[in-house]
């Protein structure tokens, strides 16, 4: 009975595909008369953001046929995007005939995107364009925090965190503001923007931040009280359970990182393009309470020698629940940033990437 109703849903999920089967491909007479290929893009792109591109081929009449991306098997397209042998290295083909801007900024700083299309069945028609990268939707909000402290324990201290600010230039741009992130001993990693494009302080927010205390460690519950014996007259009454201890306190904070900024000695405004924060950790929750132990069963009762049956003993009283726990104390903010100036050329430091490096440099040759 299974397997006669996947079949309708094969054939349905089959019906609904808008993808060209395996064997589709272009009229070889039309290739004859195909004379280019015509890409339509946007002239910039962003890192990690999709691209939406369009293609057609212009035939030597003069005429444009358009490349599909939908596949409709009664009336199938003349062209579609799966005819076209797409590359770049900057971008990775979607399979709708766009393209996702690879997300790393240094990937294009210096090339932008370049992408490049030609036909499968014959490859010397092809076409290519080149997008500026434009960097308006890279973050600028970073968040780093010391680690969680354990049971009861106290949070982790802020990461020391370094920002770089320096100023470069590019084929795209004749100013570009380039900034190092480093977080304690981790490889930095860098994003880019037009300096003409932002407000001028606190674009870049940065904030190290104590790690939360720990929770802490929870009471112990009572035990259960004994149960009495069975067969007394009255049966044996149970035993009390035991009291619930109280919750541990929690862990306190962590304190606030500390944060450096380095900025050119020829450009030292730059260091104001920084909010940083260094937020103390919160504080740990209190353990939670023990509860009560359960009082024992009353024993069953006997009989008497008339035959008359016993009451059974009494329940024992619970124990009583602890109490919870003292919350630990927020963690101490950090100090004030550290700004430093340097000359343009050390900014970056020695862990900078040379095409970065190069950028920099590119900015002091400038006449």
């Amino acid at each position: 009975m299974k397997s006669l109703l996947a079949a309708p849903v094969l054939l349905l999920v089959a019906a609904c595909s808008h993808q060209p089967p395996p064997d589709f491909a272009p009229d070889p007479s039309l290739v004859t008369h195909i004379r280019s290929l015509e890409i339509v893009a946007p002239r910039m792109a962003c890192p990690g953001m999709s691209i939406p591109v369009t293609y057609s081929a212009l035939l030597d009449d003069g005429r444009h046929v358009p490349f599909e991306t939908r596949y409709d098997k009664k009336h199938p397209p003349r062209l579609h995007v799966i005819f076209l042998d797409r590359y770049s290295a900057e971008a990775t083909p979607l399979q709708g005939g766009g393209w996702s801007a690879d997300r790393d900024p240094l990937v294009s700083v210096n090339t932008g995107f370049r992408l490049r299309v030609a036909l499968d069945a014959k490859p010397s028609i092809a076409d290519s364009v080149t997008l500026a990268p434009t960097y308006e939707c890279l973050d600028h909000t970073f968040h780093f925090s010391g680690s969680t402290g354990a049971r009861g324990r106290e949070g982790g201290d802020g990461p020391d965190v370094t920002v770089r600010l320096a100023l470069g230039r590019s084929r795209f741009y004749d100013s570009l503001l380039v900034v190092g992130i480093e977080v304690g001993q981790a490889p930095p990693f860098y994003l880019l923007a037009d300096p003409g494009a932002l407000p001028p302080r606190e674009w870049l927010l940065v904030e190290s931040e104590g790690g939360a205390g720990g929770e802490g460690p929870a009471g112990a519950a009572g035990r259960t009280g004994r149960d009495g014996t069975d067969g007394g007259c009255p049966g044996a009454d149970g035993g009390n359970g035991e009291d619930g201890t109280d919750g541990g306190r929690g862990g306190d904070g962590g304190r606030g990182g500390r944060i450096t900024i380095i900025a050119p000695t020829e450009n030292p405004f730059l260091a104001g393009l920084v909010d940083s924060r260094t937020p103390g950790g919160e504080a740990g929750s209190g353990g939670k309470a023990g509860a009560g132990g359960l009082g024992g069963k009353g024993g069953v009762g006997g009989k008497t020698p008339e035959g008359r049956v016993c009451p059974a003993g009494r329940a024992g009283l619970a124990g009583r629940p602890g109490k919870s726990g003292q919350a630990g104390r927020p963690g101490v903010d950090g100090t004030a940033p550290t700004v430093i100036t340097v000359p343009s050329r050390d900014v970056l430091g020695n862990r900078a990437p040379p095409e970065l490096i190069d950028l920099v440099a590119a900015a002091r040759r400038r006449p």
